[in-house]
C-alpha cells in the first residue's frame, strides 16, 4: 500500500500561491494607477496654466507700460518685478536678450540657478501660438520645465529681448504637488482602494473554486493511489466515459479517469503475469526435475548394478537416459530461445523466399513420425508459388512447432491439411488443421501464453508448453498475427498470416 502524502501547509498550497499573486498583481496595478494619474493631473494643470496665461507676458508689457515710445523702460521693469514678486509669487518673470542669457528677473537672487534658458521652445511657442505642450527651461533648476508664457520686447517686428513669465513658481509647484497628492490620496485611494478589494475578493472567490475542483480531482488520484492502483474512484471512471465538452480542468479530470482505468488494467494485467511466472517456475521446476530425476535414478541403478544386469537391460536403461537427457535438453533450447526471441533490440533477418517450399521441407523433416501413426499430411495451396518475406529460420521453427504439435495431438489413421490461402491486402494466411481432440474453449484464450498447457488426459505429454509461446513472439515479431480455432472434438486449427512479396 501507498502512503497518502500529507496535506501541505497553507502557505505552500496552490490556494495561497494564486492568491498572492493576484495581491502582488492588485497593487503593483495600484501604485501604477497613482503614479499616472499624479503624473497625468501635473501635466494637465501645466497644459490648462499655459494655454489660460499664453498672453500674460504681452499684457504685462501693455498694462505696466514697460514699453515706451518703441524703447524698454528699465524702471518701470524693475518696478513691475518687485511688486509681482510680492503681490503675485505663483509667477516669476525674468528679462532675456535674444541669445536666452538672463539679464533682470523677480525672484529671490540666490535662488536663481541658470544664467540662460533654451530659445527653442521659446522660438516655437512665439512661432505657433495654438500649440501649449512646449515647456521652458526653468531658472531655478537644471532639470526641471515649466510651463510659460513669451513676449518679445519692445516689439516684434524690433525685438531686443524677451519678457519670460514661469507660470508655476517653486512656491506653487510644491503647493500644486501636495494638494494633487493629497487629493489622489483621499479621493483616488478611497476609490482605487475599493476597487482593488473587490477584484481580490472576486479574484480569491474564482481561485478558491478552482482550487477546490483540482483539490478534488488530486484527492480522487490519492485514493487511487491509496488502493494500490486496483479500484479507480467511480467519479473517474464516469469522467472517462463523459463526453460532454467542458474547460480544461474538466479535460484533464477525464484524462486522468482514462488514465487510471488504463492504469488499473495493467495493474491486474501485471498481476496476472505475476500469477503466470510463479506458475511457469513452477512448471519449470517439474519439467526439469523429472527427467533429471529419471536419468539420475537410470545411471544409478546402472551404476550399482552393472555386474548383475545383462546387455539387453543395460541397453534400455540408457535408451531411457538418453531420451530424458534429449527432453531435458529441448527445454532448456527453448529457454534460451525465447529469452533471445523477447531480448530486447532483437530484429529478425528478412529476405524473400518461397513459402511452399520451405512447407515441404518441414513435411519431409515429419513424414517418418506422421507414418508412424499413419497421418496424412496435407497441403493445398490457393496461390502458385507464393513468395513471402520473413525470417526463413523463424518460419520454420514456426513451421516446426505448430506441425509437430499437429501429429503429437493427432489420432491414429487421421489427416493433417495445411493449406496457404492467395495473398490478400498485402499478405497471405497458413492454415494448420488436425483432427484430435480439440483445445476447451475456456483455455482458448490461454494456449499461446508461456507454459501454458491443456489439461486434458489426452495432452499431458510432459511438454513445458511454450512451443506456441514462441510461434506467437515470432509472428508478432514479423508484426504479423497468429489465433486459433477449435472446438472440443474436432480437433485444433491454427492459422498465421505472413508479409506477400507480389
Amino acid at each position: 500500500m501507498n502512503p497518502v502524502p500529507r496535506k501541505p501547509p497553507f502557505w505552500r498550497s496552490l490556494y495561497f500561491k494564486l492568491a498572492a499573486g493576484l495581491a502582488v498583481i492588485l497593487l503593483a496595478v495600484g501604485l501604477s494607477y497613482t503614479l499616472f494619474a499624479s503624473y497625468m493631473l501635473r501635466q494637465m494643470n501645466q497644459s490648462s496654466q499655459q494655454a489660460l496665461n499664453y498672453n500674460l507676458a504681452k499684457n504685462l508689457v501693455d498694462d505696466r507700460k514697460i514699453v515706451h515710445d518703441g524703447r524698454i523702460d528699465e524702471d518701470a521693469m524693475k518696478h513691475t518685478f518687485m511688486q509681482y514678486m510680492t503681490i503675485n509669487p505663483s509667477i516669476e518673470i525674468y528679462y532675456l536678450d535674444l541669445e536666452g542669457n538672463i539679464l533682470s528677473y523677480s525672484a529671490e537672487p540666490d535662488q536663481v540657478k541658470r544664467n540662460s534658458v533654451s530659445l527653442e521652445p521659446i522660438l516655437l511657442s512665439l512661432a505657433n501660438p495654438q500649440r501649449i505642450d512646449p515647456l521652458g527651461d526653468d531658472p531655478r533648476s537644471h532639470e526641471m520645465r515649466k510651463p510659460f508664457s513669451v513676449t518679445p520686447i519692445p516689439s516684434a517686428d524690433n525685438p531686443q529681448g524677451y519678457l519670460y513669465v514661469v507660470l508655476q513658481s517653486q512656491a506653487l509647484s510644491k503647493a500644486i504637488d501636495m494638494q494633487a497628492q493629497h487629493t489622489i490620496l483621499r479621493l483616488g485611494g478611497v476609490v482605487i482602494g475599493g476597487s482593488l478589494l473587490i477584484a481580490l475578493l472576486i479574484g480569491l472567490l474564482l481561485f478558491h473554486r478552482f482550487h477546490r475542483r483540482v483539490q478534488t480531482l488530486q484527492q480522487r488520484v490519492a485514493d487511487f493511489v491509496a488502493s494500490d492502483f486496483s479500484t479507480p474512484p467511480d467519479d473517474l471512471v464516469e469522467a472517462a466515459t463523459n463526453g460532454r465538452p467542458g474547460d480544461e480542468i474538466h479535460e484533464l479530470e477525464r484524462h486522468i479517469g482514462r488514465m487510471t482505468r488504463h492504469i488499473q488494467q495493467q495493474w491486474s494485467a501485471l498481476k496476472q503475469q505475476d500469477n503466470l511466472r510463479r506458475e511457469m517456475v513452477a512448471n519449470i521446476s517439474h519439467d526439469l526435475r523429472t527427467p533429471l530425476a529419471s536419468i539420475q535414478g537410470y545411471l544409478e541403478t546402472l551404476r550399482m548394478k552393472y555386474d548383475r544386469l545383462d546387455d539387453k537391460q543395460k541397453q534400455e536403461y540408457l535408451s531411457v537416459a538418453a531420451r530424458q537427457a534429449d527432453s531435458l535438453q529441448k527445454l532448456i533450447d527453448s529457454l534460451f530461445e525465447l529469452a533471445r526471441l523477447e531480448a530486447s533490440g532483437y530484429q529478425p533477418e528478412m529476405q524473400q523466399f518461397s513459402l511452399l517450399e520451405l512447407i515441404y521441407d518441414v513435411i519431409a523433416k515429419f513424414q517418418i513420425r506422421a507414418d508412424e501413426k499413419n497421418i496424412r499430411l496435407r497441403l493445398n495451396s490457393e496461390a502458385d508459388n507464393p513468395v513471402v518475406y520473413a525470417d526463413i529460420g523463424l518460419i520454420e521453427r514456426v513451421l516446426d512447432n505448430l506441425i509437430g504439435n499437429a501429429i503429437h495431438y493427432s489420432p491414429r489413421d487421421s489427416e493433417i491439411e495445411i493449406r496457404v490461402d492467395a495473398p490478400a491486402d498485402g499478405s497471405l494466411t497458413v492454415h494448420i488443421a488436425d483432427q484430435g481432440e480439440g483445445i476447451a474453449r475456456e483455455q482458448l484464450d490461454l494456449v499461446f501464453e508461456r507454459f501454458h498447457q491443456a489439461h486434458t488426459p489426452e495432452r499431458v505429454d510432459g511438454h513445458a508448453g511454450l512451443g506456441l509461446c514462441i510461434v506467437k513472439k515470432i509472428i508478432e515479431l514479423h508484426r504479423q498475427r497468429v489465433w486459433v480455432e477449435s472446438e472440443p472434438q474436432q480437433g485444433a486449427r491454427f492459422h498465421f498470416t505472413l508479409a506477400a512479396v507480389e
